[in-house]
């Protein structure tokens, strides 16, 4: 017996049906989201950050609150086969600077991020997300 496409018979396959095909970048409506997630983060940095005085055993709470509320924002978002990644970043605003970068070795055609800064007298906060497209 022969075996063809999926393991079917050949001859119980319709002449019409293509094969599956594999798709090496994403349609353009499940491209990486990025004006709607820097809404998201937006929407969320400030519902969780705003008029909060930096305490470090807060800002360890705040983080994780703000890294789960945006990983379940992102699964709302139709961009099939992208992984994504959060990082938050949160520090007590003392004068001194903050320095953050990334770095990233991906498909610039497919692949992205976005990142959201919310500051107050108190504090600052930095949220990205990296989306990665699987191929």
């Amino acid at each position: 017996m022969e075996v063809g496409l999926n393991g079917q018979n050949p001859e119980n396959i319709k002449k019409d049906e293509a094969p599956e095909s594999y798709q090496m970048r994403p349609k353009l409506h499940e491209m990486f989201k990025t004006s709607k997630i820097k809404d998201l983060l937006q929407n969320i940095l400030s519902t969780t950050l705003k008029g909060k005085t930096y305490s470090s055993g807060d800002a360890a709470t705040w983080t994780k609150t703000i890294a789960d509320q945006v990983n379940h924002a992102l699964k709302d978002l139709t961009m099939t086969r992208y992984k994504h990644v959060v990082q938050v970043v949160i520090g007590q605003q003392i004068g001194s600077g903050y320095k953050y970068a990334a770095c990233c070795r991906w498909d610039a055609e497919c692949d992205s991020q976005t990142s959201e800064v919310f500051s107050n007298a108190s504090l600052f906060c930095v949220c990205t997300v990296f989306g990665v497209y699987s191929y």
